[in-house]
């Protein structure tokens, strides 16, 4: 999409593609089958096309509180137990109490025309906090919009950004949603089993842009592939059950009892190194199974891991990376009718 405007932020970028790049030289360097194989690039992995749909900006922690939105509750039919279930407290427990909750609800009743809405902030990797609002096409045939005070530099003074290039409508662009240019309709079409779900995200390569992609790399891109969704794009409930459950069987993914967001709420967290020596986490609500946002930090920033999944304590310390860490909070989201509107329900 070489008419799309450049929203990663540039160093994180280039010390994203820098490593994938000395990684995909170093496999092709070793023996390897004579399978083809070829490279996902999808955020944080992200290069070219997927660079222009990675919505994430940096930004730098504060004090200052910041109102949090009421997550979607789930209502379920009283037991007949005798006894009351025990609260899970081990990671897997929590887990599955979140995918439990998503199973629950029912998909929203979504059209073409319409836009998902999300109004989250943001902060971390030397930009300071700030909001950010986004409508995106639901099926990526229509022009949405990202107001963000970041992102002057590719829109209007205010940061008011026509988004994403439509499918097809540039020259270079992708005419149909994938893992890398995901939306919406691409997203509630998935597979809401968690097997066939994972086996795809491991090994569907028709939408690969370049050879290279090994084994080894696969992991890393997976996870990418369900960071990009929950980052920018919302998931129907069932669609996020399945893509929690996947997540989580992706080899090298942690899942953590507890990991917060950018507005200070914890929940439980799928983790993992997507290279770089940097840590990707999606927060959930443990009971609702909403996703809350991600929290990302460099590996050497992190003490040693507390037993059973929960979270290593204390945050990175001064002076040592602590740029490099980012979080983000969604605070509302939802289908709108129109760029500009305020989601129903």
């Amino acid at each position: 999409m070489n008419d799309a405007p450049e929203m990663l932020r540039a160093d994180r970028h280039r010390l994203l593609k820098e490593h994938l790049m000395s990684e995909i030289a170093r496999q092709e360097r070793a023996p390897r089958p004579r399978r083809k194989v070829v490279w996902l690039v999808a955020p944080p992995l992200a290069v070219a096309a997927v660079a222009a749909v990675t919505l994430v900006v940096p930004g730098r922690h504060t004090n200052r509180p910041v109102p949090a939105a009421p997550l979607p509750s789930v209502s379920a039919a009283p037991t007949r137990s005798a006894a009351p279930t025990p609260e899970p407290t081990d990671a897997a427990g929590l887990l599955s109490r979140a995918v439990s909750a998503l199973r629950g609800r029912p998909a929203p009743q979504v059209t073409a025309g319409q836009f998902t809405y999300r109004w989250e902030i943001q902060e971390g990797a030397n930009t300071s906090r700030h909001e950010r609002k986004s409508w995106l096409s639901v099926n990526g045939r229509l022009s949405g919009l990202i107001v963000d005070p970041t992102m002057t530099g590719a829109g209007d003074p205010d940061g008011r950004n026509q988004w994403p290039p439509t499918l097809g409508a540039a020259q270079g662009a992708p005419t149909v949603a994938s893992f890398d240019v995901p939306t919406y309709e691409f997203v509630a079409a998935l597979p809401t089993d968690p097997q066939q779900l994972l086996h795809r995200l491991l090994y569907d390569d028709t939408h690969y842009a370049a050879p290279a992609m090994t084994d080894a790399l696969r992991p890393q891109a997976a996870f990418s592939h369900v960071q990009m969704i929950f980052q920018n794009i919302m998931a129907p409930p069932p669609v996020a059950a399945a893509l929690m459950e996947a997540a989580a069987q992706i080899p090298g993914t942690v899942v953590l009892a507890d990991d917060v967001d950018a507005a200070g709420r914890h929940g439980v967290a799928l983790a993992h190194d997507v290279g770089g020596g940097l840590r990707v986490s999606l927060v959930f609500d443990s009971r609702t199974g909403a996703f809350l946002g991600v929290h990302e930090m460099k590996l050497k920033d992190l003490p040693s891991p507390a037993p059973g999944g929960a979270a290593p304590a204390g945050g990175p310390q001064a002076g040592n990376g602590a740029g490099d860490e980012y979080s983000s909070a969604i605070l509302q989201e939802g289908i709108a009718d129109h760029v500009g509107d305020a989601p129903k329900g």
